[in-house]
């Protein structure tokens, strides 16, 4: 939840009435970004992949459900965003995802980037993976400047070696959203702390929705 509010309150900030697509929206990082859009008064396009997961988006309020295993997000976004652009993408999948992505921005649109789970497959050999990096896409400085968009890493470890004091700031705000219940968090699963290896996979697996909790 340090790493949503981090992303969506300091690297950018969200403004009412923004359209945000949150990719990976059903899992926990993607929930907490959700629910502080809405906060915000975003209108909000979410993507999952199953219709359980879609239902669960529905639920915490996303304004678009989207299937990316039927739908390809960026023709949903084209058909139904204002002049079929947004303004505000966090992506946690990387790859061609990034590219389609910032071509969907509009002027002062920004793209978070703070994942890559596109690199999670295990069928990617060294030249799929050589593929994966270039379709993120080439960019240069001026091309920033003269579309007036912006893409913005986010790293939390980074910080929390480098930058404490950000990290605490993040921890203290994200506990007291909790404590007034703008911030929900859903646990989908808990595991015993002699099953971290099954709680991986059930992480790598894109099965799981909201949190996963290991107890020990």
């Amino acid at each position: 939840y340090c790493t949503a509010y981090y992303a969506a309150e300091e690297a950018i900030k969200l403004r009412k009435g923004e359209h945000v697509l949150v990719q990976s929206a059903a899992g926990g990082v993607g929930t907490a970004l959700v629910q502080l859009a809405k906060h915000k008064g975003c209108v909000v396009y979410g993507t999952a992949g199953s219709e359980e997961k879609l239902a669960y988006l529905q639920q915490i309020g996303v304004n678009v459900p989207i299937n990316y295993r039927e739908e390809d997000f960026e023709k949903v976004i084209k058909n139904k965003a204002p002049n079929g652009k947004i303004d505000v993408v966090f992506d946690a999948v990387g790859g061609k995802h990034v590219k389609k992505a910032f071509g969907l921005l509009n002027a002062a649109g920004r793209l978070v980037c703070y994942g890559a789970a596109s690199f999670s497959d295990k069928n990617l050999n060294v030249f799929k993976k050589m593929k994966t990096a270039l379709d993120f896409g080439i960019y240069h400085p001026v091309q920033f400047m003269m579309s007036s968009k912006s893409i913005i890493g986010v790293n939390m470890l980074r910080i929390a070696d480098n930058k404490p004091e950000i990290l605490q700031h993040c921890l203290t705000t994200v506990v007291d959203l909790a404590e007034k219940g703008i911030l929900k968090p859903t646990v989908g699963a808990i595991f015993n702390v002699k099953q971290l290896a099954e709680a991986h996979d059930h992480l790598a697996s894109r099965q799981s929705i909201g949190k996963i909790v290991v107890k020990w």
